[in-house]
C-alpha cells in the first residue's frame, strides 16, 4: 500500500460514535406521531380525511425534515391497494381537520412543547397531494391467518423536506378496511 493509500484509507475512516440523530433529539426538536386508532382511507389521493397529515403552515418559520414513516393495516382491503407517502404542493391557504394531541417530542414527552408542523388525524388539503414514494401494498386476503405482519416503513433520514405551506399524508390507491389503516412519522423541525 503506498502513502497516499493510507492517508486516504485513514482519512475515509468513519466511526458512528451515537445514533444517527441523537444529536437532533438532544436539540428537542424531534417529533413522532402516530395514529392511536385505526382510520378508514379514501380511495385514491385526495384532499379529504387523509390518514395522517403533517401540515407546515405558511410563514411558519419552520422547515420539516422526514426521517421515517409507517402504515400497517389489520383490516383486510375490499380491493388491492398501494400505499403512497403523497405531497402537497405549497398552498396559502392553512390545512383543516382534527388536530392530534398524541404527537410526542422525543427529547420532553408530552411536557415538551408542540411542534409548529400541525399533526391532523383527518384534515382536510387546500388540494389533491401527488404521490412521491410507493410504501408498499395491500391485498384482500385475510389477515387474520399469518402469526404477524410487518408494517410498511421507510427511513428518509431528513431526505424529504415539508416546506413552508406544504403537507405530507400517507394516502392508499383503493379505500383501506373500515378503521384498519395506522400510520406513523418522525421528524425533525429546524429554522427555515
Amino acid at each position: 500500500m503506498s502513502w497516499v493509500d493510507d492517508l486516504v484509507a485513514k482519512v475515509l475512516t468513519v466511526r458512528q460514535h451515537d445514533a444517527r440523530f441523537a444529536a437532533a433529539v438532544e436539540r428537542g426538536n424531534v417529533w413522532a406521531i402516530a395514529n392511536q386508532a385505526g382510520v378508514t382511507s379514501q380511495a385514491g389521493l385526495s384532499g379529504t380525511t387523509p390518514v395522517l397529515t403533517l401540515a407546515n403552515p405558511p410563514k411558519s418559520g419552520v422547515v420539516g425534515k422526514l426521517w421515517f414513516v409507517s402504515a400497517s393495516v389489520d383490516v383486510a382491503f375490499a380491493t388491492a391497494a398501494t400505499v403512497y407517502l403523497a405531497l402537497g404542493s405549497y398552498s396559502a391557504t392553512l390545512v383543516t381537520g382534527t388536530l392530534t394531541t398524541a404527537q410526542r417530542n422525543l427529547k420532553t414527552g408530552p411536557a415538551g412543547a408542540m411542534s409548529v408542523i400541525r399533526n391532523f388525524l383527518a384534515a382536510t388539503l387546500p388540494a389533491a397531494p401527488v404521490a412521491i414514494d410507493i410504501l408498499g401494498a395491500y391485498g384482500t386476503g385475510a389477515i387474520t391467518v399469518p402469526l404477524s405482519m410487518p408494517a410498511l416503513s421507510r427511513w428518509y433520514d431528513g431526505a424529504i423536506r415539508l416546506e413552508e405551506g406544504t403537507n405530507l399524508s400517507v394516502q392508499t390507491s383503493a379505500a383501506s378496511g373500515a378503521s384498519g389503516l395506522w400510520s406513523a412519522f418522525i421528524y425533525e423541525e429546524v429554522k427555515a
